[in-house]
């Protein structure tokens, strides 16, 4: 019996030492840290096996299920006037099926929030596991990335997310800002908001003046919230949610309900990350009529409107833009700073080369010469917009004049001639509606030969 008890037990510590040499090679693959106890590790080890056991092929996708509450789903209503256009530009830039997997189930786990902050304040989402597949970090920011680039409607997401490997298989999980409830009652007050723009839109809108509408209407109910910029706890304004809702964002906010907002009127806009002016900086760039362009809808609302950015190509964007790189052209595996801080990346952007929809040349008055009939039309387009009452008159500057020499006969003397034009549109006004011809201010866009004149009146 002695023998017996003893061959046992031998036996017993034999699998004990084959289990722990095991976790010895494989500790890594099986996600586990070296400073567990050994109860920990061992409980660790079996845990993973219960839950993450593979079977099916690469790039099959599982998401967890544990606490977590569904957030409302529904969209605003379409519009009558104008089609849907879905954006899937971040998906299809990912070309490995694991990636496009993560994508997939991360879709879904953004929406399963679990109702309990973490001990940092935020709201864990269903885990969304590939299996049979160890994604590379830079595949997994890729597929956040693209995923936030495609869904400017799923605004409860941080920036942070974790990830960790298991038998060979990927598990990443994102994180809320906000309770799953929080997350509803938004969804319906954004969807009431979009529902206001977009139901206000009169129909027969080519694609520009639908843009020029969103451009306006978001620099009517938006101010830049300049407290957000410092104050890194006020993350709806980095939202949709901040611009249209509350009424305050910052530059992330502007770019991501520009795109929510064009995606209901048929147009394909997306958005850029880099800097303006050496400062973190996010924008879009827009398809108008088959042709790409920059939108600066930031920069756009100052304390007047203004078009400087408004359709311009690559090359004037850079002038005081640099855009971020693109992800999926990084060599290696390099996805931070050299500091470790998170960096700001691109997926693929379209080429921005033309500028016929640029604002000052497809809606400012054109300016060719200073003949008669020119100096006539000039006026009447100046009589027009006083009649509305427009703050600003924009005029472009065609491409045959030299722009500084014909600025300087604009609004210098001896022949002022924006003073003429003035003169000429008062005559044609009501009292009320003039112009105050000794209240001119005007403002240069030398890039995109504009020139924006600054309106008051009597």
């Amino acid at each position: 019996m002695k023998k017996f008890l003893t061959a046992v037990m031998t036996l017993l510590l034999t699998g004990l030492i084959g289990m722990f040499g095991f976790l010895v090679l494989y500790h890594d693959r099986l996600g586990l840290a070296w400073g567990d106890p050994f109860t920990g590790f061992l409980q660790n080890a079996l845990e993973a096996s219960a839950s993450r056991e593979p079977d099916g092929g690469a790039g099959d996708t599982e998401n967890s299920d544990k606490k977590a509450s569904s957030v409302l789903q529904d969209a605003a209503p379409a519009s009558a006037n104008y089609p849907i256009f879905h954006q899937t530009a971040g998906l299809d830039s990912l070309t490995d099926s694991g990636s496009r997997a993560l994508y997939q189930g991360l879709l879904k786990s953004a929406y399963a929030i679990e109702q309990e902050a973490n001990e940092d304040g935020y709201y864990p989402a269903d885990e969304a596991t590939v299996k049979n597949a160890e994604l590379s970090e830079r595949q997994i920011r890729a597929a956040v990335l693209a995923l936030r680039c495609d869904n400017p409607q799923i605004f409860w997401l941080t920036n942070q997310y974790s990830y960790t490997y298991q038998f060979g298989s990927t598990s990443v999980q994102l994180f809320a800002y906000l309770p799953p409830s929080k997350c509803s009652e938004l969804v319906k007050k954004l969807n009431a908001e979009v529902a206001s723009v977009i139901g206000g839109m009169p129909k027969g809108l080519s694609e520009l003046d639908r843009e020029l509408y969103l451009f306006q209407a978001i620099a009517k109910r938006c101010t830049y919230d300049n407290a957000a910029v410092t104050d890194q706890t006020r993350l709806a304004a980095h939202e949709v949610t901040g611009a249209l809702v509350d009424g305050t964002a910052v530059c992330e906010g502007y770019a991501r309900v520009m795109q929510l907002l064009a995606s209901y009127c048929g147009i394909d806009c997306r958005t850029v990350s880099g800097e303006g002016n050496g400062e973190p900086h996010m924008w879009n760039v827009i398809s108008i009529d088959g042709d790409w362009y920059h939108l600066d809808p930031t920069w756009g609302d100052s304390d007047l409107l203004n078009y400087h950015y408004f359709n311009v190509s690559d090359s004037i964007i850079r002038a005081d833009h640099s855009i971020s790189e693109n992800i999926l052209l990084l060599k290696g595996e390099k996805v931070k700073n050299e500091d470790g801080s998170s960096a700001d990346y691109n997926l693929s952007l379209p080429a921005c080369t033309s500028m016929k929809a640029n604002y000052f040349r497809a809606r400012g008055i054109p300016v060719s010469g200073f003949a008669s009939e020119n100096n006539k039309k000039a006026a009447a387009a100046v009589a027009a917009a006083a009649k509305s009452k427009s703050r600003t008159v924009e005029f472009y500057i065609d491409e045959k004049l030299n722009y500084e020499n014909t600025v300087a006969q604009m609004i210098g003397a001896p022949k002022y001639q924006l003073f003429h034009y003035i003169q000429t549109a008062n005559r044609s006004l009501k009292a009320g509606s003039r112009i105050n011809e000794d209240k001119i201010q005007y403002v240069q866009a030398d890039n995109c030969r504009g020139l924006t004149v600054i309106l008051e009146y009597h």
